[in-house]
């Protein structure tokens, strides 16, 4: 009887514990603020990127907009539209911007090709200058078989509640080397409302032939995700790496099945990235997966010099091109 006693009291501290709020008066100095930036860079395509800012607690809480009564926050005030951009290809300079392209998106038309180096230089205000590069010498990802079929999974059947998913079925070939791979499902799910982009951020893993390839175990309560789709071949390497992936078409439930005429529409990309953009998406995909309050500090590893976020090198493989409507897959 004791023990149940103790162990009621033991779960009543915690959740106690886990409800209090502290206000800490840190009187210590904090980092200076950097930009914020995250970019692929691939052969033979165009260069774009969008550029942040980051600021000290508290600096955006006035940036407010209002629908109605009801108050809205907006991140525009974190945008930088006037930095100075260079472009340099092999260590010559091959082009400068002044200012923003379109908002806070700056666009290079110098088109960069394989086996060259990429280096990017941000100068913005006092901020110390970025730099980012990128040396495009990756392989594109070999793929053996691969599938992707609409799916309804059941909630509760006597109620008819069900989730519509989308199922992706991938066979990776790795070479032997050192690689880094993301998965970039760039699909979109159109019914007679709207069009969605299917995101990664609830995608369940149903299976794979390796375990602890595709995510790692989380800290945390909550369910571990990859919401970046990056993993490494550390575990498969030289091997085939096989994995079946569940992705929502949303994250409610529905009553009724989709029509006939909602479609999917899209690609699903398989692609080769370098160790410090693999670096930086994994941590921070960590930091996400273990916000707990038990949970131990999470690391975030930058791929860029003087800044935040990474500048990094890419070679996608487009494994498939989709454009079905939804009678065109299992049921």
């Amino acid at each position: 009887m004791k023990s149940i006693k103790y162990i009621l009291i033991s779960i009543i501290s915690l959740f106690l514990f886990n409800s209090c709020e502290y206000e800490i008066d840190y009187k210590g100095d904090l980092p200076a603020d950097k930009l914020v930036i995250a970019s692929f860079i691939q052969a033979d395509s165009v260069i774009s990127f969008s550029l942040s800012k980051s600021a000290k607690p508290g600096t955006y809480i006035n940036s407010l907009w209002y629908d109605g009564p009801n108050p809205l926050y907006s991140d525009t005030s974190s945008f930088v539209y006037n930095a100075k951009a260079e472009l340099f290809i092999d260590g010559t300079l091959r082009e400068t911007l002044n200012a923003a392209t379109t908002r806070n998106q700056y666009k290079f038309y110098s088109i960069p090709r394989a086996n060259e180096n990429v280096e990017i230089k941000l100068s913005y205000k006092d901020y110390k200058q970025a730099i980012g590069n990128a040396t495009l010498n990756l392989l594109k990802p070999v793929i053996g078989s691969d599938s992707i079929i609409f799916q309804k999974a059941v909630i509760d059947s006597v109620q008819e509640i069900y989730l519509y998913r989308v199922v992706v079925y991938l066979e990776i070939i790795d070479n032997g080397g050192d690689n880094y791979y993301q998965i970039d499902p760039d699909l979109y799910y159109e019914d007679y409302y709207e069009a969605r982009k299917l995101s990664l951020n609830e995608a369940e893993l149903l299976w794979e032939s390796i375990a602890g390839v595709y995510q790692e175990a989380s800290s945390s309560f909550q369910t571990p995700s990859n919401r970046y789709g990056v993993f490494s071949n550390k575990q498969f390497k030289g091997r085939t790496y096989k994995l079946k992936l569940a992705i929502p078409i949303n994250s409610s439930y529905h009553t009724e099945y989709p029509k006939e005429t909602s479609r999917l529409y899209g690609s699903l990309n398989l692609s080769a990235i370098d160790k410090k953009s693999y670096d930086y998406l994994f941590t921070l995909n960590r930091y996400h997966n273990n916000s707990s309050f038990m949970s131990e500090p999470v690391i975030i590893v930058d791929g860029i010099e003087n800044a935040y976020g990474f500048i990094g090198a890419k070679n996608s493989l487009r494994v498939r091109n989709i454009n079905a409507n939804f009678n065109d897959y299992e049921k």
